[in-house]
């Protein structure tokens, strides 16, 4: 073991005869455990297919393997076949095993998301068309939406239950008892004038009121029991008494009428979902596809079969993160656990943070009890993450926040040496006459003052600095002051880009084009910057009094009807990104929103939705009503997490992400923004899903109840969300919070409520009052399209991001780094005759299998072996003939000087797979080598190469990785500050080197040609693709068919995106 356990550790480790379930704080090395466990039960004498790890992340179950290999490298291969993995990797493997029981074809295949998501979106809309709407859910596209929203959150708990039972019969509306009452209380003698105003007024709207009533229309019976009940309420005194039966009366009939419309509609949508159900379940059968969902239902079904579930003979099933667990993936581990396994679960319940999946916390809660009867519970209590005074904030914050909370609250105890200072700041910014935004700008303004001054002062680099967010409305705030600080930062969280105003014009556009009497899309597309008419003139519009538009609105109108029909009739032949080009250069649109606030960024989002349109045609998603299906979805999910659009790891910048993003990570100061916004969100709409109630409808008595019981559900996550962003710092910790008015439910109005029973030494405040920023060095605005039509800024860039590979990519084809790492176009499928035969091993595979094992070898002795595990890594089974083959391929590298470095221990220091991220100009450079050595003399680097060549080629294929040798040169004599001194690429397979020429070595001139040929790019990018000429050869390209088809160009994408350290194109290539 690397340290010491302790005493709970050990307990958590060593305790394999009966279940456990372990309950770990923040920080308190949890991962660690795990695999200590898992290595503690191999001792014990248990084998790997005697053990099934779940963990919560392909990433994490990929760790997991790693650190046992390393551990246990006798046991690689039986490792790497080992039950290590995801809930979901298990539900297939299950499945794959049983498709029979499963009723499925065998060749089936887990849909994308996005995949899975449109055809749902498909047969939703299809089954909507063919139902009589309930006028109250209002259009078409709206009861898609909802129906599609109602599904998912129903599928996620597993709910099947699409129609609602109603025990009880409605009541009979009760009209006679009302002309009764009434004409009782109309009967009353006034004792004051004021009743008698009331009773004369009740007395001549009576007729009318009885007339209503009288029609059996449930909307005038509810308006005229509304007129009756605010009458009847206007009669108080003495005879108000005389009114009570009345008044009862009315509310009675006013819930019969509610509560029979309710039921009609929810039995509306039970119905739609349960067709919904079958024939999207039906159309996956028929396309060979699975979801998340059918994963976890159909393997639950499977496992409740004896003969099934004794195929996996599990001895001991350990899970990872279980707080974030769902009642269908408990019953997976529960049909284990019945069959004699024994149950490890590991977890945090205060850090539960995924309802929006389906996970439930109650789970976590649950399954303690359970373990409790007959096993044991532990407490990892030793934080060793975060400083002590940290660590006694959360415990005397939390303990009082989380109090009554079912999950409950054990402090934890730290490990680390006190700071001797507080380590918690409460960064107060005043803002008390201020907006929300203008609140938010204030307080993101005295945030990079503070980073400036931990920075400057030598505290930190901006690399230990992380900026967390409950959602992501309003990081872009917070992105420019960081921005006008100078401040170099990125941001690994969505921004809500399918929200944004310019998006949504377009898709308006799309649903306009697909129904031309979508009067809400046509009326949003006229008000917006494609043709700006007015409110006023939307108004005379609406009316057809077209005399009463302005000239100008008039001309606009025109041009509209115009640019409809022409794009109406490209949209029947061409596809949707051919159509949208053709959209934005009819109406000018580009040219009118660069013109608008925030401009730059607004066009930016243009060109990445043409990008997006791009690659859905690529994915065949062809025409625009396919695209605005899709799209539609995406723009449902704006709110949601975004994936991470850079590797910043190792770049020495600011990280903005949101909480959820930042889950089982740690940094050394975290500043958490925007405490003043509300933490609570709660549904909203006609109709809610909650598991308790199922289906519900606004105006019926259980909606209030499912509503406050979500809102509960909701606030109690919040309360662990808000732990979890506190408990990732390691050294320091800013709660950003502003003087004035606070959200209701907000976390800073939860920290005032409970700070005076906080000590005053666990925390400082620190007013929000430092002096103004000054505007910083420039940075980077959006990279754009420049259209003749009017004239763009010149850009400016922040730490724009370029890979080797990108770049040996550009020099190599500029039309083609054009179409892959700026339009974003994904590779075409590359010739037949590149493509492996069965029983054949594809170049990716070959070069994959030997880089691994001349990674790893460290003795001759163990090459078959190593062969033999890296082929399994990449789930290749090997011929004898196959084996031999790459045997020889290694060989060579046995004998060679770079393999005596790795023997003998070279005086100089050896990386292998070193990857680095170096600054050039104002731009990133990353990229990964396979060997460099640092001696007295300098730095030396050589790369791999398994392309499959004659030695007379190597000069020629050798060329092709000049650029690659020069910047792997330049990177490490920037990094390790000594001269490159040889820079060579080793091509195994003919057992000859390639050596860059020494003039090229030279790492200023090398940053020189770098940063000009960085700029060439972006200015080159404003201008489109005639600034990246094709290759004169390249017939055996895998995006030649995009150029053989002439795309348009002009569409800017992110510089630089590909950050996949190891990809390396030429491998296969230049076979």
């Amino acid at each position: 073991m690397a340290f010491k356990p302790t005493d709970s550790q050990r307990k958590a480790i060593v305790t394999i005869d009966r279940p456990v379930a372990v309950v770990a704080g923040a920080g308190s090395g949890k991962t660690w455990v795990l695999v200590e466990r898992y290595l503690h039960l191999l001792d014990q004498g248990f084998a790997t297919d005697e053990i099934a790890a779940i963990t919560f992340t392909k990433k994490a179950a990929q760790e997991m393997k790693e650190r046992l290999r390393e551990a246990r490298p006798q046991l690689a291969a039986s490792l790497e076949r080992a039950q290590i993995s995801t809930i979901h990797s298990l539900c297939q493997r299950i499945i794959q095993e049983h498709p029979l029981q499963a009723r499925l074809d065998p060749r089936f295949r887990v849909g994308e998301e996005w995949e899975t998501r449109l055809l749902l979106a498909e047969v939703i809309e299809e089954i909507v068309a063919e139902t009589e709407i309930p006028t109250e859910l209002g259009t078409a596209g709206e009861v898609s939406a909802l129906v599609l929203d109602l599904y998912e959150k129903m599928l996620s708990k597993g709910d099947l239950r699409f129609q609602r039972s109603f025990p009880e019969p409605l009541g009979e509306f009760p009209l006679q008892e009302l002309e009764h009452r009434t004409e009782q209380v109309l009967r009353l003698t006034p004792s004051t004038p004021r009743q008698g105003e009331v009773l004369e007024q009740l007395a001549e709207e009576w007729p009318y009121l009885r007339e209503l009533l009288r029609l059996g229309d449930a909307d005038l019976r509810l308006e005229a029991l509304e007129i009756l009940q605010k009458l009847v309420g206007g009669i108080r005194g003495k005879l108000a008494e005389h009114t009570a039966a009345l008044k009862v009366l009315i509310a009675s009939a006013q819930q019969i009428i509610t509560e029979g419309r309710g039921r009609v509609i929810l039995t509306y949508l039970g119905e739609v979902l349960q067709r919904v159900h079958g024939l999207y379940s039906e159309r996956k059968r028929l396309g060979g596809l699975v979801d998340f969902g059918d994963l976890e239902r159909l393997t639950c079904q499977l496992l409740e079969d004896p003969q099934v579930v004794a195929d996996y003979p599990f001895k001991h099933i350990m899970v990872d993160e279980f707080q974030d667990t769902n009642p269908l993936q408990k019953r997976i581990v529960d049909a284990f656990t019945a069959q004699g396994a024994v149950l490890f679960v590991v977890g945090d319940p205060k850090q539960s943070i995924y309802r929006f999946r389906g996970a439930e916390v109650g789970v976590f809660v649950q399954t303690q009890r359970e373990v409790a009867e007959t096993g044991k519970g532990i407490f990892l209590e030793t934080n060793f993450r975060s400083r002590p005074e940290l660590i006694k904030f959360c415990n005397q914050f939390f303990h009082r926040l989380l109090a009554g909370e079912p999950i409950g609250f054990e402090p934890s105890e730290a490990d680390k040496p006190a700071a001797g200072r507080p380590c918690v700041s409460i960064l107060l910014t005043p803002a008390e006459a201020l907006s929300a935004d203008e609140a938010r700008a204030a307080e993101a303004e005295q945030i990079a003052l503070q980073i400036q001054e931990l920075v400057e002062g030598g505290r930190y680099k901006y690399e230990d600095i992380s900026i967390l967010f409950r959602a992501t409305t309003s990081m872009y705030i917070y992105e420019q002051a960081l921005k006008k600080a100078g401040i170099p930062y990125v941001n690994l969280s969505g921004r809500g880009f399918y929200a944004k105003q310019e998006i949504q014009d377009v898709l308006h556009y799309f649903r306009w084009l697909e129904d031309s009497g979508d009067e809400v899309a046509k009326m949003a597309v006229l008000r917006s910057p494609f043709y700006l008419l007015s409110d006023e003139g939307l108004y005379w519009l609406r009316r057809g009094e077209l005399d009463r538009l302005t000239p100008k609105e008039q001309e606009a109108l025109a041009r509209a009807e115009e640019d409809y029909s022409a794009l109406q009739l490209l949209a029947k032949h061409q596809p949707a990104p051919v159509v949208i080009g053709e959209l934005l250069r009819r109406t000018g649109y580009v040219e009118k929103t660069w013109r608008l606030p925030f401009g730059p960024q607004k066009v930016a989002n243009i060109e990445k939705l043409l990008e997006q349109s791009w690659d859905l045609f690529a994915r065949d998603v062809y025409t625009v009503p396919e695209q605005v299906r899709y799209l539609r979805l995406l723009a449902r999910e704006a709110h949601k997490e975004g994936e991470a659009q850079l590797d910043a790891e190792h770049a020495d910048v600011v990280i903005l992400r949101t909480i959820h993003n930042a889950k089982g990570l740690e940094f050394p100061v975290v500043f958490l923004a925007d405490t003043n916004a509300g933490a609570v969100r709660t549904q909203g709409g006609k109709v809610l899903y909650h598991p308790e109630f199922g289906l519900v409808y606004r105006e019926m008595a259980d909606y209030e109840l499912a509503r406050g019981l979500d809102r509960a559900e909701e606030a109690s996550e919040a309360k662990r969300l808000l732990y979890v962003a506190v408990t990732r710092a390691q050294e320091e910790f800013f709660w950003c919070a502003r003087t004035g008015k606070a959200g209701k439910d907000s976390w800073w109005s939860w920290f005032q409520e409970h700070q005076p029973h906080i000590d005053q030494d666990c925390y400082q405040i620190i007013p929000g009052e430092l002096p103004p920023l000054q505007e910083g060095p420039p940075q980077g605005e959006p990279a754009r399209l420049e259209l003749p039509e009017y004239a763009p800024l010149a850009p400016q860039y922040v730490q724009v991001p370029f890979s080797v590979t990108a770049l040996m990519n550009y020099d190599l084809c500029p039309r083609y780094y054009y179409l892959r790492h700026i339009l974003g176009l994904p590779e075409r499928g590359r010739a037949q005759s590149a493509a492996p035969t069965q029983g054949s091993l594809s170049a990716t595979q070959r070069g994959t299998i030997v880089h691994r094992v001349v990674e790893q070898i460290k003795d001759p002795k163990e090459l078959s072996r190593l062969v033999q595990d890296a082929a399994a890594v990449e789930g290749v089974t090997l011929t004898s003939r196959q084996q031999a083959q790459l045997e020889e391929i290694i060989q060579p590298y046995l004998a060679s000087p770079f393999f005596q470095r790795v023997q003998a221990g070279a005086p100089g220091r050896l990386y292998k797979e070193h990857n680095f991220f170096i600054p050039a100009g104002s731009f990133l450079i990353n990229g990964l080598v396979d060997q460099v050595y640092v001696g007295e003399e300098g730095v030396e680097v050589v790369d791999f190469k398994t392309n499959w060549i004659e030695p007379g080629e190597v000069p020629k294929v050798g060329d092709a990785y000049r650029v690659q040798l020069r910047l792997y040169a330049w990177a490490t004599a920037r990094e390790f500050r000594l001269p490159a001194v040889k820079a060579q690429a080793y091509f195994l397979i003919p057992n000859s080197l390639y050596d860059l020429e020494p003039e090229l070595l030279d790492a200023d001139q090398t940053e020189a040609w770098l940063v000009d040929t960085c700029r060439r790019i972006i200015d080159g990018a404003e201008i489109g693709a005639e600034a990246f000429p094709p290759a004169a050869k390249c017939a055996l390209c895998s995006e030649r068919s995009y150029c053989l088809h002439g795309l348009p160009a002009g569409k800017v994408g992110v510089f630089g995106e590909t950050t996949d350290l190891e990809e390396d194109l030429l491998e296969e290539e230049l076979r």
